[in-house]
């Protein structure tokens, strides 16, 4: 009876990047007293639970960074005086979300919408809950911890993961080799 943990070699590497990426961001998000880090978290644990397909990784960039564009101009029509701010901003969030989608279906093929609606909600939750002094600082921020989780984070644990398995390469089972061997001396 086999007792104890058993952790394969992908979820420890795995882990590992995680972790060791984390702790450098960390401290570097730290020393620069980067208020905005927990963005890269958040497009990190997005990119990666959207396949992390290193492929798409320029798609879900663009993205982000359309979700920002879409934050400026909500957050520019939220402005407007004398308006009821229920009815008018559900107004603008609808229409907006329908026009995102209309122009990623036509014109804009390469935008991925979850990406772009994260990109955007981000911006909006900390926009409207925050007073911002410096408007292009805050966009260069922004746009910065979102592309940080996609190519720090996500890239960097994966290529952590990569040299772990280069170093400590999967070890072939005997039945498995048994089989490689025999089928090559039935070739010969």
């Amino acid at each position: 009876m086999k007792t104890g943990l058993s952790l394969s070699k992908e979820a420890l590497y795995t882990a590992l990047g995680i972790g060791i990426f984390t702790f450098f961001y960390g401290l570097l998000s730290g020393s620069l007293e980067f208020w905005m880090a927990p963005v890269a978290f958040i497009t990190s644990a997005f990119y990666a639970g959207y396949g992390s397909k290193k492929n798409t990784s320029i798609n879900v960039s663009l993205s982000f960074g359309k979700g920002i564009i879409w934050g400026l101009i909500a957050f520019n029509l939220f402005q407007i005086p004398n308006m009821n701010m229920l009815l008018w901003t559900s107004s603008v969030f609808g229409i907006m979300a329908f026009i995102a989608i209309i122009l990623q279906g036509t014109i804009l093929p390469f935008t991925r919408i979850p990406a772009w609606l994260l990109g955007w909600g981000t911006f909006m939750e900390i926009s409207l809950n925050k007073t911002i002094t410096n408007w292009p600082l805050f966009v260069v921020e922004l746009a910065a911890g979102m592309l940080l989780g996609v190519y720090f984070l996500d890239f960097g644990s994966d290529l952590f993961k990569k040299m772990m398995y280069a170093w400590f390469p999967e070890k072939r089972s005997k039945s498995k080799s048994t089989q490689v061997n025999n089928k090559q001396h039935s070739e010969i």
